[in-house]
């Protein structure tokens, strides 16, 4: 078994989709020719599947070899290898309350960015190279009113690839033409169930009720629209968690969607830190026999970062961490210009830098807000009662920074070293990760 072990597996799926995008890249709205069907329009259109084709390549390719290289400070002098992807954060607002979700226990606040700081970032972007944008991290992007928009102003930019996660909600007619439109190139489906019962305890309204059909309706309607349009983008994704709800409803989830999505994948499950009892039962009760057996030592309960069910009885036990790859492919741009390494870092405490002032002067405010809601059990967060404050682990120069300048910052280095040096428990944030693709494992 390889040492790193994935917690998406795409397998033939992923070749899939560059080819999809590849076969169809005349048609996505980066391409803009001034002489279509010309042998110059050929040129640019060649180039554009080059480009593609590195940053598909590079996603896990340039951290591997990075890693294997031992490189920290002179990553970014020596590979001279942008970001691959930049998560903006449209929308910090999210209209679910999933009992699996950080939102449970982390403050997070209802913001969402603005567009003058939007377009500034993109700029960026485009010049730095990066090909790919993703236009949420913690929040629902559909609950972005000018969401339509911002996709459009990066694709006019030459953004090679825009995609979000949704969970479909909201996902009415009106909308879904609005994303074609734009040039969305990739939705992601977060959809966790394979029956109406088992998604809608798992996926909870957090202002109002929330139910499988409706939402499967907009899934289905989604992928009637496009074909009406006849636009082969965005192409769809749908992912499911894998719990011990939905563990046996992954042939039902699959046989329901794949005739109205493109892909569908199911994912492991991460502890978020809410210490959900993940093993119950006999299947508990044999995994800590296996435990107490491997370690000589009475094991009495299971932390989630220990044990992985990647697929139905096969279980890994981890032995250790890894250098994260996230490193070395992107940075997560929040709402108010705050800069951050890892997509896990949900409570914003590890900040690397600053696109705007914002991000330092306004400090923890807002989340003191959506603390203080929680706990007053302001309309909103009834259903939130259990969050925490997060406390800030880091702490940058408070000025600002460019995406490059952060990128090849002595803030991220620092942690690119400790996790190359195998400390990677010395960065707060990592030490307390459960993202389980930074974790070796072995067959239990």
């Amino acid at each position: 078994m390889n040492t790193r072990q994935y917690t998406v597996q795409f397998t033939e799926s992923e070749q899939i989709s560059i080819d999809y995008f590849l076969n169809n890249l005349h048609l996505n709205k980066a391409y803009n020719p001034e002489n279509p069907g010309s042998p110059q329009a050929a040129v640019e259109l060649q180039e554009m599947k080059d480009r593609y084709l590195a940053y598909r390549t590079g996603w896990r390719g340039i951290p591997e070899e990075a890693i294997e290289r031992g490189l920290h400070d002179e990553f970014y002098v020596q590979m001279k290898q942008p970001p691959q992807s930049i998560d903006v954060e449209t929308s910090a607002l999210c209209d679910l309350a999933c009992p699996h979700c950080f939102r449970q226990y982390i403050a997070t606040p209802d913001k969402m960015i603005t567009e003058q700081l939007f377009r500034e970032v993109i700029d960026q972007a485009v010049d730095l190279g990066i090909p790919s944008l993703k236009l949420n991290w913690r929040g629902e992007p559909l609950m972005q009113p000018l969401l339509p928009r911002f996709i459009e102003y990066a694709k006019r930019k030459g953004m090679l690839e825009t995609v979000i996660n949704t969970n479909a909600v909201t996902l009415d007619a009106e909308k879904a033409r609005a994303l074609i439109e734009a040039g969305l190139d990739m939705m992601i489906y977060s959809f966790d169930g394979g029956t109406a019962e088992t998604y809608d305890k798992m996926r909870v309204g957090r202002f109002k009720e929330n139910r499988f059909e409706d939402v499967y309706e907009n899934i289905a309607r989604f992928h009637n629209i496009r074909k009406e349009i006849g636009s082969p983008f965005p192409r769809t994704r749908i992912q499911m968690v894998l719990t011990p709800e939905t563990m046996g409803e992954v042939d039902e989830f699959r046989s329901r969607f794949t005739p109205i999505v493109d892909d569908v994948l199911v994912k492991a499950y991460e502890e978020r830190g809410l210490n959900l009892e993940v093993y119950t039962g006999e299947k508990r009760k044999m995994l800590l026999a296996k435990l107490s057996q491997r370690t000589k030592r009475k094991v009495n309960t299971i932390p989630q970062t220990m044990v992985w069910e990647r697929t139905e009885g096969e279980f890994l036990l981890s032995t250790g961490r890894l250098p994260c790859q996230q490193l070395y492919q992107r940075l997560m741009v929040a709402y108010d210009g705050g800069v951050y390494m890892c997509c896990n870092d949900w409570g914003a405490e590890h900040p690397i830098g600053f696109v705007s002032g914002t991000g330092y002067e306004d400090g923890m405010k807002d989340y003191d807000s959506a603390f203080h809601r929680a706990q007053t059990n302001s309309k909103g967060f009834e259903l939130l009662g259990n969050i925490q404050l997060p406390v800030r682990s880091n702490h940058p120069e408070t000025k600002v920074s460019t995406l490059e300048e952060i990128w090849d910052s002595v803030e991220l280095n620092q942690v690119r070293k400790s996790h190359i040096e195998g400390r990677v428990n010395d960065v707060s944030a990592c030490r307390k990760c459960t993202f389980m693709d930074t974790f070796k494992w072995e067959p239990l």
